[in-house]
């Protein structure tokens, strides 16, 4: 092959598979887009593919791993198919195949919490469970769930991997996962309730939320229904709009997905509802979750089909049944609003096919039309929409100018001609042309030709005259394509023909027909045109009489084919009814050699190749686009001739304005250029009036903080002479506890001493008694012996006279067993031949029975098949009936749609008038205050300057003292963090300690049961030793006890494994009642402990801040005590200075300072230090109580011995 493909950007999405989106990582996602898994880069905006298996018929469901590394597809076929991807590479890792499903598709996947089981579910008709080990590849077990309820989900539990459940209508069930099987757990049941979704909750733990197809949210606690949530939507009422947009109609919980606090409900009209956890424990279960905001998609009706949440929870990503990804910011939920839901990359084509696609010469843009009512431009190097626009009807066709600024679309009613302006798509000419289904411009743009049922019209595009109609097709017309110089046509229709025509004299210049074929696509070139059709070839016709040279078999029917202008490759999609589009890359010249690409989920509508041959455009009916780079093998690069000039050119970038829009934009230019200025003259004033209130502060502050700093060095001096006597107090101490602690360390070893010499005594006591004893012993031990010895003598002897009775006995029996055998074989006999004789008669009535039901079946098979015909004819009707109704419900809701869309442009339109009046009128009289405000500004401007020059000179000491006080902040709060980091050290270290007291209890008590287990056995091999040993002197006897005990314990033992003794389980049960009991009594305990706990430490905590006011308050009278102290200093040193008193007298008593100290402020002093030491004293103890409270806040006890 010369060429081959590469998946570049797919537009689109599945929106019809449930839980079709999930985070791969923080920034990726990954979702279902034609026959393709996409993971989609939001940061790089690029995407990377998955594709799926060519013989499948397309992707059902997939499921991500919770580690994920790994991510499985389900595929349809026969039967169902699943392969394990490894993400990072993309590559298969696992091929999963169940040959005895009777399923086509897989509905739901899950994976374990620890990523080692999936669990599967088939669809109709068995709705098989499955569970896989999927790194071996294995089946670990099966059970079909229902047989006639339609099952949607499955999930595991994210907390133990052994659990699942299954969701589905009339069906919410629980199952465990075990060896060999899957055991359905009791849960509460639900009948009539469709479910449509149900989710695992983060918090509580082991709970679930449901929800239904009536709008209600049922939680689960494990396995039984707790409660039905009270702010449902089913609950609430709904307003006038809610009841016009569902047309009274019940809103369905389509998708569920959960939070750290709460989960979130997706609703079957855009809408989604966020429900918190409430942590304070309401009175009843069903208030335990409150709605904390409802917003929705803004012109979207459709249902939630998918939803997930990011991993860091700060955005949610979803997709509705329109094919359309939605994404918003959920850091904060309550703020949210329906603006805030935008697309993740652009709007996308609606659930319709794509009716046309045509591509521009001049510019790299790709226009499509969709069934969705829209036109819609894309920049196929940027992978974005430029523009798009949505009309009152569906759009048949569309064909781009090659200038990139005009667009021919075909409508039901006419064909128009449009106008690509900056920023719309606007009509500007119509033709008389009805339901057009193709149309197409001329290589040179100067001619359009455009379908109308079997008639071919070509116009001139600058004039709009038309040139000439084509006539010859008898049925529809499929295929237009035209010349290298345009001046011929190539045609193909449903009849079968394909037709060349000359365009300037409107005749025909070559045919080929084949009746029963339906053509839907032709191309050509000055040599050859190939054509494709219904019959399954690709035929190659030779200009200028179209004479068939080759025909390639496809295979199967083919629908587009494109050839590239550097005629290496030709390409052709396929067309199959459910079945997946694939695109054919083909050798040319053909030799039926193609390599096949899988690559949308239905068939393809639509294709078109760059002028470049760089890009290939694929669409399909259900609205996907997918963008393929084409990579020639044969040369580096894939332009040769005309097309590398033509891809060397520069794109064009000259867009359309009309006059009227220039003008808007030049007032809208000139109006904001006013407010502009008028904003900046506010803002000026405003700065103003800040400088002159910020100047004034600092005047405040600097004049604060110089009293507050002569205060704090007064403080300082004072301290520190308290330390210098604290100092010389401490080492007197010291020295006090050194001597004490000598002293009392001899007295000790003097006592120590004479205690070791008592113990010495004692122990030689003990000694001689313990010989003595011993003595004893010997003595008893050998009486015991030879009256043992005697007894055994005496058994033995007894023992043999009972042998001899037993064996005359048994000769007895013996005698009467032959007899009785005797009797039972003559009986037998004759049993035998009386059966036989009954075995004979029944056999001729049974005959003629089967014979008259043979006829009775013959019979009402016939009245079968006239019945089925008469239900057939019926179920037509039906459907009639149904479709009939369907379309006038559409026909109602558009209209609605345009009377709520023009009321909405007239309020607006009202509003923008009353606004601009308003503030026309404000400005008028802001401009007339400024004037005023602006004279009175210049007077006060002399003032000012003076007062700034002033305040700049006193704003340097003050900036000083500011910046030391931040760095006393800063250490505080430091100081704050170690306190707050060392508390939580010391939580998670008393977590640790009771999880492991718990661990070691539950060991006891395994223990202590398997101890009395094993002494019960011992005992009882005890006992039935001691009655072997009594018949020790007769081997035989001692042989068959022997023998008897080893069948009672050994053999008895490898039964138990299969099977349990009945007391065995009712001994196991009575034990599981009694560690129940005996759990629930732990738990009262606990919260009583927990509750007393939690008062003392209240107390303890008010005692302690009444004991932090007292010290502060003290501290608060001895600054003020200091302070007096400070300034009768000061006095007396003034007065010593006037008294000129000598040098020898005042030094003294200023180096001091104790003299001058009255002797009740000394007293006062000191009564205050002892007080302050006996509350630090009293702080630590409350302290130490906390420490040790914490340390064991259960208290917990050991468990009392089982006995």
């Amino acid at each position: 092959m010369s060429s081959g493909l590469q998946h570049r950007f797919v537009f689109g999405v599945n929106g019809s598979i449930k839980q079709n989106i999930d985070y791969v990582e923080d920034s990726m996602i990954a979702y279902v887009a034609g026959h393709n898994l996409v993971m989609y880069d939001q940061v790089e905006k690029r995407q990377r593919f998955i594709h799926g298996n060519e013989e499948a018929q397309g992707i059902s469901c997939f499921s991500l791993c919770p580690s994920k590394k790994y991510i499985a597809i389900a595929e349809k076929s026969e039967p169902a198919e699943i392969f394990v991807y490894n993400v990072r590479t993309c590559r298969k890792f696992k091929h999963l195949e169940y040959k005895q499903w009777a399923t086509k598709e897989v509905a739901s996947m899950a994976f374990s919490a620890d990523n080692q089981l999936l669990l599967t579910l088939g669809s109709a008709p068995d709705f098989t469970l499955v569970c896989w080990n999927w790194n071996k590849a294995k089946v670990l077990s099966t059970i079909q769930v229902s047989e006639t309820s339609c099952l949607t989900q499955t999930s595991f539990s994210p907390l133990d991997a052994s659990v699942c459940c299954v969701s589905g209508k009339d069906r919410f069930s629980f199952y465990r996962v075990l060896d060999n099987e899957l055991r359905a757990i009791p849960s509460s049941d639900l009948k009539a309730t469709n479910v449509l979704c149900h989710v695992w909750l983060k918090q509580p733990e082991d709970h679930m939320v449901i929800g239904t197809d009536d709008g209600d949210l049922l939680v689960y606690e494990k396995s039984s229904l707790l409660c039905r949530l009270t702010e449902a939507p089913k609950n609430l009422k709904k307003s006038e709009a809610e009841q016009l947009e569902t047309g009274n109609r019940n809103i369905r919980i389509e998708s569920l997905c959960a939070l750290s606090k709460g989960f979130i409900a997706g609703c079957s009209n855009s809408t989604f509802r966020l429900y918190s956890l409430i942590q304070d424990r309401p009175a009843s279960a069903a208030d335990m979750f409150s709605l904390v905001q409802t917003w929705s998609v803004n012109d979207h009706i459709e249902d939630v089909m998918s939803m997930c949440i990011s991993p860091n929870e700060d955005s949610l990503m979803a997709v509705l049944s329109d094919n359309q990804i939605f994404h918003c910011s959920i850091v904060s939920p309550a703020n949210l609003k329906n603006d805030d839901m935008k697309p993740v990359m652009c709007e996308f084509h609606g659930p319709g096919a794509i009716t046309g696609m045509d591509l521009c010469v001049r510019k790299p843009f790709c226009v499509t039309c969709g069934m969705d009512r829209s036109v819609r431009i894309w920049n196929y190097l940027d992978f974005k929409v430029e523009m798009f626009k949505y009309f009152n009807e569906d759009p048949y066709s569309v064909a781009f100018h090659p200038t990139g600024l005009h667009l021919l679309v075909g409508f039901a009613d006419k064909l128009r001609l449009m106008n690509v302006l900056m920023d719309d798509i606007r009509p500007y000419r119509e033709f008389s042309i009805k339901g057009c289904r193709e149309c197409c411009f001329s290589n040179g743009g100067q001619y359009f030709a455009a379908i109308n049922g079997n008639v071919i019209c070509i116009f001139e595009f600058f004039t709009g005259d038309k040139v000439c109609d084509l006539r010859g097709h008898s049925s529809k017309v499929k295929g237009l394509s035209w010349g290298a110089d345009d001046s011929t046509l190539i045609s193909c229709g449903q009849d079968g023909a394909v037709y060349q025509w000359n365009v300037a004299k409107g005749i025909r210049m070559g045919d080929f027909v084949q009746k029963g074929t339906l053509y839907n696509c032709a191309i050509g070139n000055n040599e050859m045109v190939w054509a494709v059709g219904s019959d399954r070839f690709i035929k190659e016709l030779e200009l200028p009489d179209l004479n068939t040279v080759k025909e390639v078999d496809g295979g199967v029917v083919l629908g587009q084919i494109v050839l590239s202008h550097s005629e290496h490759c030709m390409f052709a999609t396929t067309a199959v009814d459910k079945r997946p589009g694939s695109v054919r890359a083909y050798a040319f010249p053909l030799t039926g050699d193609y390599l096949e690409y899988p690559c949308l989920g239905g068939p393809i509508t639509r294709m078109r190749i760059s002028h470049n041959d760089q890009f290939l455009f694929v669409a399909d009916d259900k609205g996907s686009l997918i963008v393929f780079a084409v990579k020639d093998k044969s040369e580096k690069r894939s332009l040769t001739g005309k097309d590398s000039s033509a891809g060397a050119m520069s794109w064009s970038e000259e867009v359309l304005v009309t006059k009227s829009d220039l003008e808007e934009k030049q007032t809208l230019m000139q109006e904001l250029s006013t407010k502009v200025d008028e904003l900046a003259l506010h803002n000026e004033y405003q700065l103003r009036l800040k400088d002159m209130n910020y100047q004034e502060k600092i005047k405040e502050t600097t004049e604060k903080y110089t009293q507050d700093l002569e205060q704090d060095k007064n403080k300082y001096e004072l301290l520190r002479e308290e330390k210098n006597d604290m100092e010389m107090e401490y080492d007197e101490r010291l020295k006090q506890m050194d001597e004490k602690h000598q002293h009392e360390l001899q007295e000790l070893e003097g006592g120590y001493q004479q205690k070791i010499m008592g113990e010495v005594e004692r122990y030689q006591h003990l000694c001689h008694e313990r010989d003595l004893q011993k003595d004893r012993w010997d003595s008893q031990q050998r009486t015991l012996i030879d009256t043992h010895e005697k007894y055994v003598t005496e058994l033995t002897e007894d023992f043999e006279q009972k042998l001899d009775e037993d064996k005359q006995l048994r000769m007895q029996y013996e005698e009467e067993k032959n007899d009785a055998q005797r009797e039972f074989d003559e009986v037998r006999n004759q049993l035998e031949d009386d059966i036989d004789t009954e075995i004979q008669n029944l056999r001729v009535k049974y005959d003629q029975q089967l014979a008259n039901e043979r006829e009775a079946t013959l019979r009402f098979k016939g009245e079968n098949g006239i019945m089925k015909k008469k239900f057939t004819v019926l179920q037509k009707d039906i459907e009639d009936q149904k479709e009939e109704i369907k379309s006038l419900l559409e026909k109602e809701k558009e209209l609605h749609e345009q009377i709520k869309a023009l009321e909405r442009e007239i309020q607006a339109h009202k509003r923008e008038i009353k606004s601009r009046d308003d503030t026309i009128g404000e400005k008028e009289k802001k401009i007339y205050e400024l004037k005023k405000k602006n004279q009175e500004l210049e007077k006060f401007k002399f003032v000012l300057d003076y007062k700034i020059k002033e305040l700049k000179r006193q704003i340097e000491p003050r900036e000083t003292e500011i910046s030391n006080m931040k760095n006393q902040i800063k250490d505080m709060d430091r100081e704050l963090e170690q306190f707050h980091k060392s508390n939580a050290q010391l939580d998670l270290m008393i977590g640790e300690l009771r999880g492991k007291l718990d661990g070691m209890q539950k060991e006891i008590l395994a223990q202590r049961k398997e101890i009395g287990d094993q002494e019960s056995l011992m005992r009882r091999c005890k006992s039935e030793l001691h009655d072997a040993v009594q018949v020790i002197q007769n081997p035989t006897l001692l042989a068959e006890k022997i023998s008897a005990i080893y069948k009672q314990h050994v053999v008895k033992q490898s039964v138990a494994k299969d099977g349990v003794d009945v007391n065995v389980q009712n001994e196991y049960q009575r034990h599981q009642q009694f560690l129940e009991r005996t759990l629930s009594s732990l738990k009262l305990k606990f919260n009583q402990d927990v509750k007393k706990h939690k008062t003392i430490n209240l107390k303890l905590m008010e005692e302690n801040i009444q004991i932090i006011q007292e010290i502060s308050s003290q501290r608060d009278q001895n600054k003020l005590k200091k302070q007096m102290l400070a300034a009768k200093l000061g006095d007396l040193k003034l007065r010593s200075q006037r008294e000129a008193a000598t040098p020898a007298t005042v030094s003294p008593r200023l180096s001091t300072g104790g003299g001058l100290v009255d002797p009740q402020t000394a007293a006062l002093l000191e009564d205050n230090k002892r007080k302050i030491i006996e509350l630090r004293k009293v702080v630590k103890e409350m302290e130490n109580e906390i420490v040790n409270s914490k340390a064991d806040p259960r208290g917990h006890e050991i468990l009392p011995t089982l006995t």
